[in-house]
C-alpha cells in the first residue's frame, strides 16, 4: 500500500512539473540491457530531479519493465532486500512503460536501472543486472552515507 501511495504521489508531482509534452516511449524500450559485470559510473548520469521522488530515508528506486528479462531476474532479489531492510530502506519500483515521463526525467536509457538515494541526494546508480552481493554492498554503502 505504501508503494502505491508513493507511486501515486510521484505521478501527481510529475504532473505538476514542467515536463516535456512528448509522449513517445522511453529510450529503454529499444535499448539493449547492459548485463556485463562493469556497472555504469554515477557521474554518467545527469543531475537527478530529486524532487520527483519523495525520499525520507535511504531509498532504492528500480526502473524496470514487465517485458524485461533482467528486470524479472532482479525483482525477487529486491523483494528479499525489501524484507531484510524493512523499516530501514524503502524500495520503489517504477515501470518505464507506465511512467515514461518519470523515466525520461531520470534519463533512464537502459533497464533495469537502480538509483540509491538518501534525503541528501543520489548516493549511487547502476545499470543492468548485477550480482546479489554487489547490490547488497551498494545498499550498505548507501546506509553508511546516510548516517
Amino acid at each position: 500500500m505504501r508503494k502505491l501511495i508513493l507511486i501515486v504521489g510521484l505521478t501527481l508531482i510529475l504532473a505538476s512539473c514542467n515536463a516535456k509534452s512528448d509522449n513517445s516511449a522511453p529510450a529503454a524500450n529499444g535499448a539493449a540491457q547492459q548485463t556485463d559485470s562493469k556497472p555504469a559510473a554515477v557521474d554518467e548520469f545527469a543531475p537527478i530531479p530529486q524532487d520527483l521522488i519523495p525520499v525520507t530515508g535511504p531509498t532504492v528506486v528500480d526502473f524496470y519493465a514487465t517485458w524485461c528479462g533482467p528486470c524479472k531476474q532482479l525483482a525477487p532479489i529486491l523483494e528479499q532486500f525489501e524484507q531484510k531492510y524493512d523499516g530501514i530502506v524503502s524500495f520503489i519500483r517504477i515501470d518505464v512503460d507506465q511512467e515514461p515521463d518519470l523515466a525520461e526525467a531520470f534519463q533512464v536509457e537502459s533497464i533495469p536501472t537502480l538509483f540509491f538515494i538518501t534525503p541528501e541526494g543520489v548516493v549511487d546508480a547502476i545499470i543492468g543486472l548485477q550480482p546479489e552481493s554487489y547490490l547488497e554492498a551498494k545498499i550498505t554503502a548507501m546506509l553508511d552515507k546516510s548516517h
